[in-house]
């Protein structure tokens, strides 16, 4: 063999081991952001079993919780404000379920599961409320999306 066949010899070997390369790191990449979005979800999830933890474990909150949603006018300021602040972090936990769709770092499918809890929490009449008090704390897109939501109830959209 002549030094001109070695070296494109040479040159077949890079380019088959330059195209493997480029598979295992393109494999590598894809397994990388499957393990981010599985580590998102989990996150969230556990944020949401957090949260209904906190209500059915706390017999004051839940029974705040369950009076918001069907005598909200018998409230107190202080149930208000407990109801305000968990709708609140279920909508701070919803909201980081919702820029991770918006962002493509998970499925779209997970963001329904938020949107039917909206529906129902966020369209009662304490939680629309508890929604316009508070909405200036979650991200401006977000909240619209809320209101789009909870408007496709009223619509009858569901």
């Amino acid at each position: 063999m002549s030094i001109s066949e070695w070296g494109s010899l040479g040159e077949l070997i890079a380019a088959v081991a330059t195209l493997v390369t480029l598979a295992y790191l393109a494999l590598q990449v894809r397994q990388s952001n499957r393990s981010h979005q599985l580590s998102a979800i989990m996150r969230l999830s556990e944020s949401s079993e957090a949260w209904l933890g906190q209500v059915v474990q706390d017999p004051d909150l839940l029974g705040v919780y369950r009076k918001a949603l069907t005598e909200p006018e018998t409230l107190s300021r202080e149930e208000q404000a407990r109801f305000e602040l968990i709708l609140l972090q279920l909508l701070r936990t919803a909201e980081g379920a919702w820029l991770q769709v918006e962002w493509g770092l998970i499925d779209s499918d997970y963001w329904s599961g938020f949107r039917e809890v909206m529906r129902f929490l966020v369209g009662s009449r304490a939680g629309r409320r508890a929604f316009e008090r508070n909405r200036r704390f979650l991200n401006p897109k977000f909240a619209a999306e809320v209101e789009r939501v909870i408007g496709a109830e009223e619509r009858g959209a569901g």
